[in-house]
């Protein structure tokens, strides 16, 4: 057989195989490096983003949180907050506290957080009730707050603006509608129960009201705040709109509302629940907040870091 000046001999084939070879391990390494880049820059702007409880101080799991802190500072509060992942119309929840020392004002205010949204600048609208054992009264306020700056959920003696300047102050472009206060007029804080002692436990059942369902006939949008000193026997029906109680359920010890006006809503609707601590100054705050009757979504989990 006579030799073929146009076939090429074996180990020009294995050349061009190997400068293949080369080549996308060439392409290979440009799209992994091109890969860990967009990584870490999404790493980098995650780790711009404002963390909610960036003190630390709410350990949640599923439908329960815990706290036991220690504010070291003499004069200034250390505050947590923390909403949950999936997104619910309501839930009753229960609190305990457990009082380090009686004094007055207490050692700070354990909340519930319900109707929690987000404005397009990332600023936080939420209903916020709170509790407290003011030397062995027992205490709660109502509250709605709208465009406080993420920065200052955790930080500082009061909510603030995405400025940085607190509600009450000046030129604060965030609000608070102090429910409580509105009703009862001078003060905004209702008394719940008195000789509490050292500890106590609190039910707050918030309920979202569509106007028409049973147990939610107020405004559609407005939110019904109600305290309890025993469990209410809360239950909601499979579709979550008719919420009847229990045969022997306490009655009511006070209840609130937060109209629509406040909300901006038109409907019922599924959005963020929480917890919320605010630690006095040289204070331990120690307690368990649970969920129960949740409703519009299945159990809540933690937001991830």
């Amino acid at each position: 057989m006579g030799y073929n000046l146009f076939q090429r001999p074996a180990y020009a084939g294995l050349e061009n195989q190997r400068k293949n070879e080369e080549f996308l391990i060439m392409k290979l390494s440009k799209v992994l490096l091109g890969s860990l880049f967009a990584a870490a820059m999404l790493g980098l702007f995650a780790g711009c983003a404002e963390k909610e409880d960036e003190n630390d101080m709410l350990k949640v799991s599923g439908s329960k949180c815990t706290i036991d802190y220690t504010n070291e500072s003499a004069t200034d509060y250390s505050r947590g907050f923390t909403s949950l992942k999936t997104k619910h119309y309501d839930a009753v929840c229960k609190i305990s506290n457990e009082t380090t020392k009686n004094k007055d004002s207490g050692d700070g205010v354990m909340g519930y957080i319900f109707a929690i949204s987000q404005n397009d600048d990332k600023t936080y609208n939420f209903g916020l009730a709170g509790v407290r054992n003011n030397n062995g009264t027992v205490q709660a306020y109502v509250s709605y707050f709208s465009n406080v700056g993420a920065k200052y959920l955790n930080s500082g003696n009061n909510f603030s603006d995405i400025n940085g300047v607190k509600i009450g102050d000046a030129g604060c472009i965030a609000t608070e509608h102090d429910i409580t206060k509105a009703a009862l007029g001078s003060t905004s804080w209702k008394t719940l129960k008195t000789n509490a002692g050292k500890s106590f436990d609190v039910w707050i059942n918030v309920v979202a009201n569509d106007g028409t369902s049973t147990g939610r006939t107020g405004d559609a949008g407005s939110y019904t705040v109600s305290f309890y000193n025993s469990d209410p026997l809360r239950t909601t029906s499979a579709l979550g709109s008719d919420t009847t109680y229990g045969e022997g359920a306490p009655s009511e010890i006070a209840s609130y509302t937060v109209p629509a006006s406040d909300t901006g809503l038109t409907a019922m609707t599924k959005l963020d629940l929480g917890f919320y601590a605010n630690v006095y100054g040289s204070s331990t705050l120690k307690g368990t907040w649970e969920l129960s009757d949740i409703e519009g979504e299945g159990e809540p989990v933690e937001y991830e870091d």
